[in-house]
């Protein structure tokens, strides 16, 4: 049933931010959906040309247009006979800025819940982010950079001026990663440790 008012048709209160977020980015990923803001991006028209245009349902709770309604993307009103619907641009805004917080607040979350990796440049954090859940490493990385961000990380497991000989190292580097071999090979190859008669060390920081 169509509303009887003038004023724009919210016909679902708002959900939380998180669940609206990822709804509507749901919901934007359908190629109808697409249509519907394409269609609507040179401003307010009919709902009934709209959906005639694009052969689509002219609903407020079935098909795209009804979809992106109930989610408050696009805002519908009746003026006189007819009804006219047009993008939320506000509502577009708070999206975007919803997604902008909810990604810093993971990503500080994931920053929080790995421990050392606060104390590293912010260059090797974003790096890590990929390589880390928590202390453990997921994947060994490709390429020098990475590899040097994961490294700087790895070495800290490990204490300044104390010798490690070479089974103790590799259960501490297995907790981490069971490819210790690599990664003890590489830290030496990185020069952040050094090797005398199967004892490893720190070296200082360049």
């Amino acid at each position: 049933m169509e509303p009887e008012t003038n004023e724009t048709f919210s016909p679902f209160p708002m959900l939380d931010e998180r669940r609206a977020l990822i709804m509507s980015m749901q919901a934007l990923l359908d190629m109808d959906a697409l249509r519907v803001v394409a269609a609507l991006s040179g401003g307010e028209r009919s709902m009934a040309d709209v959906a005639a245009e694009l052969k689509i349902e002219p609903s407020f709770s079935r098909g795209p247009l009804g979809r992106l309604i109930s989610l408050q993307i696009v805002a519908a009103r009746r003026e006189g006979g007819r009804m006219l619907v047009m993008l939320d641009k506000e509502r577009f805004k708070a999206l975007r800025g919803a997604l902008q917080r909810l990604s810093k607040e993971q990503l500080a979350r994931e920053v929080a819940e790995t421990p050392g990796l606060a104390e590293l440049p912010e260059d090797d954090q974003r790096i890590l982010r990929s390589y880390l859940r928590g202390d453990q490493i997921t994947d060994l990385p490709v390429g020098h950079k990475r590899m040097q961000a994961l490294l700087r990380w790895l070495v800290e497991r490990f204490e300044v001026g104390r010798r490690y000989p070479e089974r103790e190292l590799n259960a501490i580097i297995k907790r981490h990663h069971p490819d210790f071999a690599t990664l003890r090979r590489e830290l030496i190859d990185f020069k952040f440790m050094a090797r005398e008669r199967d004892v490893y060390w720190r070296l200082p920081a360049e």
